[in-house]
């Protein structure tokens, strides 16, 4: 019959068990960030790439385009039950005023009406356009941060 040791075996084990009571929401939530900052990234590059002109009709105006990368960021996370929750958008106003808005254009408005287009200007997903295209290396960031905390967590 066959017989098999395993000398740290106990220890690996005593250390899995210490990392399941410890709070592993700590761990997590970095990592989340760490794969948010890659979208973040992502869309900032996207706004830096849209080409800006005089009229509204042919594309963002170079206020709108500073707007967008002023007004870009990341929310606090939430907790949820299980789930950890963040969220990527656009905050602020823009420099321009208006008599509608004296404080000036909120930025998520000026966001929705590239994104989606309006009556006298094209559609421009650069949202979404990023998100498709950084998903995997976001993933990817996420998943070499986490093993990096946990194996710093088990070497402790």
């Amino acid at each position: 019959m066959a017989k098999i040791e395993f000398n740290d075996f106990d220890e690996y084990l005593d250390k899995l068990q210490k990392l399941e009571k410890d709070d592993v929401v700590p761990i997590m939530k970095m990592s989340l960030y760490e794969g948010t900052g890659v979208v973040v990234d992502g869309i900032r590059s996207e706004i830096q790439s849209l080409h800006t002109s005089n009229h509204a009709s042919q594309g963002p105006m170079d206020y709108e385009k500073k707007a967008l990368e002023k007004g870009l960021g990341i929310s606090d996370m939430e907790s949820k039950g299980d789930d950890i929750n963040v969220k990527v958008g656009f905050a602020g106003y823009s420099s321009h005023k208006t008599k509608k808005y004296p404080k000036g254009v909120p930025v998520p408005l000026i966001a929705r009406s590239i994104l989606r287009g309006m009556s006298f200007r094209p559609k421009n997903d650069f949202v979404g356009r990023a998100v498709r295209k950084y998903r995997k290396k976001s993933i990817e960031a996420m998943d070499s941060k986490m093993n990096e905390l946990f194996k710093k967590e088990m070497n402790k």
